[in-house]
């Protein structure tokens, strides 16, 4: 009896180690269309605090690129970092986009984070953006022709 108790506490600590490494995912989509956008350039930077220790083989920021349905997948490094900084890189030129978010580590992972609308906020046509525990949903919208037309004068 002893000897089986064992053996199922040592499964349950076996089976349960994957999910201290949590997978996050971020999407990236069109507000007008609510479609998403491949091919767009995303980095990760894992903000560690005084006292934390980055593990030995650290590596940030990562330069990740979303596939073909918008998102791109990675997993934090253990031990997980206090805050993340995550920021997609559209063509400034073609898209409005507040496409930088500072994050909590924990609050992303319990709750996620869905950036708002460049212009009407956080909706879609299809209603408000909803981002899943452990995702970061950020909401692109394409320059009109005259904010196209404009940019090349009013970028920084």
């Amino acid at each position: 009896m002893r000897s089986s108790l064992g053996w199922i506490v040592l499964c349950v600590l076996y089976l349960g180690c994957p999910c201290f490494s949590q997978q996050i995912t971020i999407r990236v989509i069109d507000a007008g269309k609510g479609q998403p956008l491949g091919k767009q350039q995303v980095s990760i930077q894992f903000l560690y605090g005084e006292g934390e220790k980055p593990p030995a083989n650290y590596k940030s920021p990562l330069q990740l690129e979303t596939d073909a349905s918008g998102q791109v997948e990675f997993r934090l490094p253990e031990p997980a970092p206090a805050h993340l900084e995550a920021r997609a890189r559209l063509t400034p030129e073609r898209w409005r986009c507040g496409c930088v978010a500072l994050l909590a580590t924990r609050e992303l992972i319990q709750n996620g984070f869905a950036g708002p609308d460049p212009v009407r906020g956080p909706t879609l046509p299809a209603g408000p953006v909803k981002a899943n525990p452990g995702e970061i949903v950020f909401v692109a919208r394409p320059l009109t022709f005259w904010g196209r037309l404009l940019y090349p004068f009013v970028k920084g």
